[in-house]
């Protein structure tokens, strides 16, 4: 409706054209004034139109600006009376389905605002979703995509991580449970499969040293080097993911020892064991990655 006749097509329509099946992307209103703008995917006929707005929000709103000394036109009040909470979900390239990494409660409008730093996240392309929660079920996903890339190996908890760039090295090895049993009426011995264990373990050597604006920060490698070792030995799982696109769960498992040739270059060498899938939410969950256990 507008000045009081309807720009769709019917007998009373300013233009008697019929309307272009095309999706409405921006309306600009001007060289008047104006004192109230309702937008809505409702068919309303002219005879059904008694002049007055809807006042009220619902699902087929899309517009109502009443230009109140502002020029909000949205449903945001709306949102926070239906809306239960904000989910994010992330899916990796090859990943079939969305899987929440968090949620927040929504009470006031400013909860809408969600900062997430996912430090978890993999070499590769990956997806995140922002999802309204409507009376238990998902809402409309307004998907984001980025690509990860990156260079070397990070070593990351729930809220900090920290590169391995100079003179990194993993050597690792896959355990799995084998028994070897030898009987004394067989020439060769008894091999036996014990159980479903399959984990990764190894060495990490790494001589860590601060980079700040492309500087590397040589004479306070010690206090750097220091607050690594405080990170590394806080009893907490670790993620540990590469410049291929791998990601492990693990635990440190030894003491840390040093090796320097210079006392400004100092190689720092610890010992790992997988303890969770990367890939399972229930592990992120319970080793405290995420903070929701929804999709576990």
């Amino acid at each position: 409706m507008f000045l009081g006749n309807s720009f769709a097509s019917s007998d009373k329509t300013l233009v008697s054209s019929p309307v272009e099946a095309k999706n409405i992307e921006f309306l600009t209103v001007r060289f008047a004034i104006f004192g109230e703008v309702y937008a809505s995917n409702d068919l309303m006929t002219m005879a059904d139109f008694n002049g007055s707005v809807p006042q009220d929000w619902d699902f087929n709103t899309r517009l109502h600006a009443l230009f109140k000394n502002n020029l909000n036109g949205g449903n945001v009040n709306f949102s926070t009376d239906i809306v239960e909470s904000i989910r994010i979900k992330r899916r990796v390239k090859g990943e079939l389905i969305f899987k929440t990494i968090y949620e927040k409660p929504i009470v006031v409008n400013d909860d809408f605002k969600i900062n997430l730093l996912d430090y978890m996240e993999p070499v590769g392309n990956i997806e995140y979703a922002y999802v309204p929660i409507i009376s238990g079920g998902d809402g409309d996903y307004i998907v984001s995509r980025v690509e990860s890339k990156f260079d070397s190996y990070f070593i990351c908890e729930k809220d900090v991580s920290y590169p391995m760039v100079l003179d990194t090295k993993f050597i690792k090895q896959l355990n799995h449970l084998v028994g070897v049993v030898e009987l004394p009426n067989r020439l060769k011995p008894v091999v036996i499969k014990g159980g479903i264990t399959n984990y990764i373990s190894g060495d990490i050597e790494c001589t860590f040293i601060e980079n700040q604006d492309c500087k590397w920060l040589i004479d306070s490698s010690w206090e750097y080097r220091n607050q690594i070792y405080q990170f590394l030995t806080n009893g907490r799982p670790k993620i540990l993911k590469d410049f291929e696109g791998n990601t492990w769960m693990i635990a440190v498992t030894s003491g840390i020892s040093e090796d320097s040739d210079h006392y400004l270059h100092v190689k720092s060498k610890f010992s790992v064991t997988e303890c969770g899938e990367t890939s399972s939410m229930g592990d992120l969950y319970d080793n405290g990655f995420i903070d929701t256990d929804i999709d576990r």
